[in-house]
């Protein structure tokens, strides 16, 4: 059923955030160019024209394909682009279900005008259908608007949970710890420059920081670590080399101050790595604390420097979580048991 849903989000071509999830979808679900609709191709005043011209495609489409509309909507400018074309989609009598992503999108929500506030009410509450990433999503907007009810848990798949884990206990020191993430506040990478600086190692570690943002700050932060020479800072790296390497680490670290989904996490799972991060939106419906990784609160760089000497000190903790995190991955992100929960959701959709 899934190929006679129509994704509208960003552009394919569009870098990061819910275009991946969208390439994903297509390679991953067999789809085509034709079940995709853009609004949006990296500039505000640019991506005019494509929301008009996908707002007349849902205009004069036949209202026996798509079955749907799915709606993948983040914050501020994201939302209103997807809330004008749920207006054309209503005007046609036809189905739409908002997808949910945006690491931010309960502050959004939270903070808007009472204008904004309604129009977000209006576009939850004429959805067929509401899809989230995690019940912490779902939670948050029951408690935004007590109408809403109609909702669907669906996460990311992933397409790199390798066929069987990485074998840490063949890894040698020093003990490798991985950072990729945006350079910044938001993904706490300075606390984690703070609290590997702080930890106390019985083995040899280093850290390596992938990303893009603030390189300046991040190097600068590093350079006053009395751990600098073990510190490596290296530009984001392509997506494909990433996950080669992925396996040659001991466990990846994403100390976020927001996250919707994180799909940085999943890979490592996936890749039999064992990880720490926070609980913040539904990480902790990625990770299960102690028994794949350590979850603590943002911010709280001694517990995070704890976690690390935990992880880094203890090489047979490391392999037993890193299994554990293969097969939490396994069981839950491939795409197979992803494309199950969408396809359940679109049946429900169908029969109303």
């Amino acid at each position: 059923m899934i190929e006679k849903v129509c994704h509208v989000g960003p552009a394919l071509s569009v870098q990061g955030g819910i275009c991946s999830v969208l390439l994903s979808y297509k390679k991953l679900f067999g789809l085509t160019e034709k079940n995709f609709l853009a609004t949006y191709n990296g500039s505000f005043l640019r991506s005019l024209p494509l929301v008009l011209k996908t707002c007349l495609k849902v205009l004069f489409a036949s209202k026996k394909s798509p079955i749907l509309y799915e709606l993948h909507t983040a914050s501020y400018g994201s939302f209103w682009r997807m809330f004008v074309v749920s207006l054309f989609v209503r005007l046609r009598g036809m189905k739409y279900a908002p997808h949910v992503h945006g690491s931010v999108f309960d502050e959004f929500c939270n903070n808007s005008s009472a204008f904004t506030k309604k129009a977000i009410r209006s576009y939850f509450r004429n959805a067929a259908k509401i899809i989230v990433l995690s019940s912490e999503m779902e939670a948050f907007l029951r408690s935004f608007d007590p109408v809403l009810h109609n909702f669907a848990t669906v996460p990311n798949p992933c397409e790199s949970i390798a066929s069987s884990p990485v074998d840490l206990s063949k890894h040698v020191n020093p003990v490798k710890v991985i950072f990729s993430g945006r350079f910044g506040d938001r993904k706490g990478v300075l606390d984690l420059i703070k609290a590997f600086d702080a930890a106390l190692f019985d083995v040899p570690a280093e850290l390596f920081l992938f990303g893009d943002g603030e390189i300046e700050r991040v190097r600068n932060a590093v350079s006053q670590s009395k751990k600098k020479d073990v510190i490596h800072v290296s530009p984001w790296l392509r997506h494909d080399e990433y996950i080669k390497q992925l396996s040659e680490y001991d466990l990846l670290v994403l100390p976020s101050y927001a996250e919707r989904f994180s799909m940085s996490l999943v890979e490592a799972l996936g890749m039999g790595l064992p990880v720490i991060s926070t609980f913040v939106g539904g990480t902790a419906e990625v990770v299960d604390d102690g028994v794949c990784g350590i979850l603590c609160n943002p911010g709280d760089i001694q517990a995070l420097t704890k976690a690390l000497e935990k992880l880094v000190n203890d090489k047979n903790l490391r392999i037993q979580m890193g299994l554990a995190g293969w097969n939490r991955a396994k069981s839950n992100f491939t795409a197979d048991v992803v494309l199950n929960k969408l396809e359940r959701v679109y049946e429900d959709i169908a029969c109303c």
